[in-house]
C-alpha cells in the first residue's frame, strides 16, 4: 500500500514536467498576426504602439511552448522588449526615446461620480497620485510607457493604452471591487490577528506576523496563543477550548467538518496552513448558521476569488516539503493546487527524531529500555496531504467553487524475536486517512440578496493491525466515518444597518467500529447512522446609534431517529460605551451528536486511540451546552486591555470519552462538567514592536451521579495559564519570543496500602493530585528577501529553548506485583528551519 503515499505527488510532477515534443514549423508570418494567436491561446492582451511592430515578420516557433518561452523567442527575433504587467496584460517596448507627452485626467467613482482622492496612476517607474479633485497629470514616453494603470483600494484596476491617451483631460470612472468583509474591532496580539465585532477572532494567514516558536504559519498552533484555548498534551489535534475535550471543538475546512486534524499523530496541523486564506476562532456567540462544536469552532476558509496571475510557492522544513500552484485558466476560472509530504523517507532530521520520540514514548514502537524481548525492530512512518480548489465566476451574479482535501498518516512496524531458538517476525500497521470535498454555488439576486447552495462529504478511516509476537495475539481495528449533506443559505440586507440570514441543512452521518481479536476470540462490528435536519434564522443589526452591534439567531435541530427537536438560541452583542471602551455579551446553546471514546490501557501499538461514535440517545446521549460570557475592552493609542468572564455547562458526557486512567477507567457513567473562568489580555503595539500578555483562571469540575465521589476536578482543569510574548520587526527581519506557563493537570495517585495479590490498583480520591507546572520558552525568526522576480523567506525556530522536561501526563501500571509510574513528556528542545520561495 506504500504506493498510495505518492498518489498526489506523481500527478503534480507530471503536470510540471510534461512537455511533449513536436516538430517545428519554420513558416514566417507577421508579428501582429502571431500576437493575436497568442492572445486567443493564453487569454492575454498585448499593448503596443502600432508603429513599433509595423512590418515586422517572424519565424513561427514550435507550437508547444509556454507563454514565457514564446516571449523570450520573440524578443530574440524582433529586438523588442515584452514586459508582463500582470498575468494578462503584456506591453511591447522599443528602444528608449526622449520624447515625452503629458497625460492628464480625473478619476471618479463610477456610481456616485465623486472624485477619488489618492488614486495611484503609474506606468513602469513613473507614479503620481490624484489630488482632492481627483485630477492628475503625468509625463510619459510613448516608447517606454506603453500602458498606464489607474488603481485605487477597493476598486478594479483600469488599463489605458497609448491609443486612448488624449491631449485633452479625460474622466476615468473606476468600478468598485466589492467583497464582503467583516468589521475589525481591534488588532489582537499580533498583526494578522483581529477581533471582530461579534466577538470572534480572525486570523489572516497572508498578513500574519511571526509568533513564538512558529517561523511559518500553523493554524492550530496559532489557536493556542489565544486566551482560553490550549492543549494539555501539547498537540494540535487535542485542542481544549474553555475546558472542553478536543472532539467538542468543531474544526471546519472550507465549510466541511474535519474528523482528523493532525499529522504526526497530532503534533502538526493536518493541512497546509499556507493554503488557508482566513480562519475564524469562535469561543461563544456562534452564528446560527453553524451547528455542533459545543466548546468552540475553528472555521478555516480557502481563497475565494479567482487569480489572474500564475504563481508557484514551494517550501521545505525539517519535517516536510510542500508546493502550491495558483493557475489562472481564464479571467473567470482559476485553480489552486497544493501538496505536502514528510521528508523522513529522504533524510531523518533531528527535529523528526524529537517528534518521533514524543509521539511513540512508552509504546510498542519505542518502549522503555529492557522492556521487550525483541532482538530487531523496523518501522516506517510517513504523512502527506494534498488539496485542490476550483474557482469559477460564471457571471457577475453566479459563482461556483469546488474544494478537495486528502490527508494520511501511517506507520508500519515489524517485530522479530527468538523464541525457542526460532526466529519469528510479525508486521503491524496503523493508518489514519481523510477525504473532504465541497461543491458550492452562489447566486446574487441583486446587490442586497444572495443565496448559496453547498453539497459536501467528509470521510475518515482509521485502520490498524497489531500483532503481539510473544503471546501470538493479533488485533484488527477499524473506525470509519462518512458524513455528507447539503446546505441552503440566504442573506438579505434590509437597509444599510440590518440584514437577515436564514437557511436549511441536512446531514447524514454513518460511523462504523470494528474489532477482531484472535486470543481470546472476540469480534465486534457496529454501524450506526443518524440523520440531522436543521432550520435557522438570524437577524444582524450593525452600527445602530453608531454604537451598537447585535446579532440574534435561532437554530432548530430535528433528530428523526429520536423524534427530538432541539432549539438553540444564539446572541452576540457589542456596545461602545465611549470611543475607547466597549462591552461584549455572548450567549449560546449548542448540541452535537458525535463524540470520541478513548481506551488507554489497550492502546493500539501503545498510541492512544480515539474512536468516533454516534449518539444513540441512551448510553451515548446528545451532548448539549449552555454558555454565557461578558467582557469589557479598552483600546486607545495601540494599547489594548480586555477582560472576559464566562460560565459554561456541558451535559451528556460519558466516562469513556474523558480518558480516565484511574478507578473510573472501566466504569461507565453519564454526567456533565461545569467550568467558570476569566480571560485577560494586555497588548501594546509600538512602531516595530508588539508586546502581549494573556492570563486565564478557570475552575472546571465533573459531576457523575453514578460515581463515588460524584463531583471531582475535570481532567482538563487547568487553573492558571499565562503567556508573555513579543515580536520585533526591522526591515525584512522578524523575531519573536514567548514564555508559556500553566498549572499541571489533575491525576490520581494510588493508595499507599495497595495489595500485590491482584492486578487491580487501589486509587486515592480521583484527580486529587496535580502534575508539576508546565513551563516553556520559545523563539523564532524569519527573514524575507527578493531575488529578481522571486520572493523568498528563511525562517528558524526553537521550541522549548530551556529544554525543560515537562510532564504532560502521569498514569500507573502493574509490573511484577509492583506499581510503576509512567510519565509522558512534552517535546524537549526542538529546533526547526524552513525555506520558502514564491515565483
Amino acid at each position: 500500500m506504500k504506493i498510495n503515499r505518492y498518489f498526489l505527488v506523481i500527478p503534480f510532477l507530471f503536470f510540471i514536467l510534461i512537455n511533449p515534443a513536436v516538430a517545428q514549423n519554420k513558416e514566417q508570418t507577421s508579428l501582429k498576426s502571431f500576437l493575436q494567436t497568442l492572445e486567443e491561446r493564453f487569454n492575454v492582451v498585448f499593448t503596443y504602439a502600432d508603429e513599433n511592430i509595423e512590418g515586422i515578420t517572424i519565424k513561427i516557433p514550435q507550437q508547444s511552448l509556454t507563454l514565457a518561452t514564446y516571449l523570450d523567442e520573440l524578443e530574440k527575433q524582433t529586438g523588442l522588449t515584452f514586459n508582463k504587467l500582470d498575468s494578462r496584460y503584456i506591453t511591447i517596448q522599443k528602444e528608449s526615446s526622449s520624447e515625452k507627452i503629458a497625460v492628464s485626467g480625473t478619476v471618479i467613482e463610477e456610481n456616485s461620480e465623486k472624485p477619488l482622492v489618492g488614486a495611484i496612476i503609474h506606468s513602469g517607474q513613473k507614479t503620481t497620485l490624484s489630488n482632492k479633485n481627483g485630477w492628475f497629470s503625468i509625463q510619459l514616453n510613448p516608447r517606454e510607457d506603453i500602458t498606464l494603470i489607474i488603481s485605487y483600494t477597493g476598486y478594479k484596476n483600469t488599463f489605458i493604452t497609448p491609443d486612448e491617451w488624449g491631449k485633452d483631460p479625460v474622466v476615468y470612472a473606476l468600478t468598485p471591487d466589492i467583497q464582503e468583509l467583516e468589521e475589525v474591532v481591534v488588532n489582537y496580539i499580533a498583526t494578522g490577528i483581529d477581533k471582530l465585532v461579534d466577538g470572534s477572532i480572525q486570523l489572516n494567514t497572508q498578513n500574519l506576523k511571526i509568533l513564538p516558536g512558529l517561523s511559518e504559519p500553523d493554524i492550530l498552533r496559532t489557536a493556542q496563543v489565544l486566551p482560553g484555548i490550549l492543549s494539555v498534551n501539547e498537540t494540535v489535534s487535542y485542542i481544549n477550548t474553555r475546558g472542553g475535550t478536543n472532539d467538542q471543538t468543531l474544526v471546519l475546512w472550507d465549510g466541511v467538518k474535519m474528523y482528523h486534524t493532525g499529522h504526526f499523530f497530532g503534533l502538526i496541523s493536518g493541512f497546509n496552513s499556507h493554503l488557508i486564506h482566513k480562519t475564524i476562532f469562535i469561543k461563544n456567540g456562534t452564528s446560527a448558521a453553524l451547528g455542533g462544536g459545543v466548546s468552540g469552532t475553528i472555521d478555516m476558509k480557502l481563497q475565494d476569488y479567482p487569480v489572474n496571475k500564475f504563481k508557484v510557492s514551494t517550501g521545505i522544513n525539517l519535517l516536510s516539503a510542500d508546493a502550491i500552484l495558483e493557475i489562472p485558466v481564464t479571467s473567470k476560472l482559476s485553480l489552486q493546487l497544493g501538496v505536502r509530504h514528510s521528508i523522513n523517507n529522504l533524510i531523518v532530521t533531528p527535529t523528526y527524531k524529537d517528534y518521533y520520540r514524543r509521539v511513540f514514548e512508552h509504546t510498542a514502537v519505542l518502549p522503555n529500555k529492557g522492556s521487550s524481548a525483541d532482538i530487531d525492530r523496523y518501522h516506517d512512518f510517513y504523512f502527506y496531504d494534498g488539496s485542490l480548489k476550483l474557482l469559477y465566476d460564471v457571471s457577475e451574479k453566479d459563482k461556483i467553487r469546488f474544494s478537495f482535501l486528502g490527508m494520511k498518516d501511517a506507520i508500519e512496524y515489524e517485530e522479530s524475536a527468538l523464541i525457542n531458538d526460532t526466529l519469528y517476525k510479525k508486521m503491524s500497521h496503523l493508518s489514519q486517512f481523510s477525504l473532504l470535498s465541497d461543491f458550492n454555488y452562489e447566486h446574487k439576486w441583486n446587490k442586497k440578496h444572495a443565496t448559496r447552495f453547498s453539497a459536501y462529504v467528509s470521510s475518515y478511516n482509521l485502520d490498524g493491525y497489531n500483532a503481539e509476537l510473544l503471546n501470538d495475539q493479533s488485533h484488527v481495528q477499524e473506525n470509519d466515518v462518512l458524513d455528507w449533506g447539503i446546505k441552503l443559505h440566504s442573506r438579505a440586507d434590509i437597509g444599510e444597518k440590518v440584514s437577515l440570514s436564514y437557511g436549511y441543512k441536512f446531514d447524514e452521518i454513518g460511523i462504523r467500529n470494528l474489532d477482531n481479536i484472535n486470543k481470546p476470540d472476540y469480534s465486534r462490528d457496529v454501524k450506526d447512522v443518524l440523520r440531522i435536519q436543521a432550520l435557522y434564522s438570524e437577524a444582524e443589526f450593525n452600527k445602530l446609534f453608531n454604537r451598537l452591534y447585535l446579532r440574534l439567531g435561532l437554530r432548530a435541530i430535528y433528530l428523526q431517529k429520536f423524534n427530538a427537536l432541539l432549539p438553540e438560541p444564539r446572541l452576540a452583542l457589542n456596545f461602545k460605551l465611549t470611543d475607547y471602551i466597549a462591552c461584549e455579551v455572548q450567549a449560546e446553546e449548542k448540541s452535537q451528536c458525535t463524540t470520541q471514546l478513548i481506551d488507554y490501557q489497550t492502546d493500539f501499538l501503545g498510541i492512544e486511540k480515539r474512536r468516533w461514535v454516534l449518539s444513540n440517545n441512551t448510553s451515548i446521549p446528545v451532548i448539549k451546552s449552555r454558555q454565557l460570557s461578558f467582557g469589557i475592552r479598552y483600546n486607545r493609542n495601540h494599547f489594548l486591555m480586555s477582560v472576559e468572564a464566562y460560565g459554561k455547562k456541558v451535559d451528556g458526557i460519558i466516562t469513556p470519552g474523558q480518558g480516565f486512567q484511574n478507578q473510573f477507567q472501566y466504569v461507565f457513567g453519564i454526567g456533565n462538567y461545569e467550568t467558570k473562568g476569566i480571560e485577560t489580555l494586555i497588548n501594546k503595539q509600538f512602531r516595530n514592536t508588539t508586546l502581549w500578555i494573556n492570563y486565564s483562571v478557570a475552575l472546571n469540575n465533573y459531576y457523575f451521579g453514578e460515581l463515588e465521589p460524584s463531583s471531582f476536578p475535570n481532567n482538563l482543569d487547568i487553573r492558571h495559564a499565562a503567556t508573555l510574548g513579543g515580536s520585533y520587526t526591522f526591515k525584512n527581519l522578524e523575531v519573536s519570543g514567548g514564555f508559556n506557563f500553566r498549572t499541571g493537570r489533575p491525576y490520581t495517585r494510588p493508595m499507599q496500602d495497595n495489595p500485590g495479590i491482584t492486578n487491580n490498583i487501589v486509587y486515592d480520591t480521583p484527580n486529587s493530585s496535580r502534575i508539576d507546572n508546565f513551563i516553556r520558552l520559545d523563539f523564532s525568526a524569519k527573514y524575507k528577501f527578493h531575488i529578481r522576480k522571486m520572493e523568498g523567506q528563511f525562517g528558524a525556530s526553537v521550541w522549548n529553548v530551556l529544554n525543560r522536561k515537562n510532564v504532560i501526563n502521569i498514569y500507573y501500571v502493574r509490573s511484577n506485583n509492583s506499581i510503576e509510574q509512567v510519565d509522558q513528556h512534552a517535546l524537549g528542545i526542538t529546533p526547526n528551519v524552513n525555506v520558502r520561495l514564491v515565483f
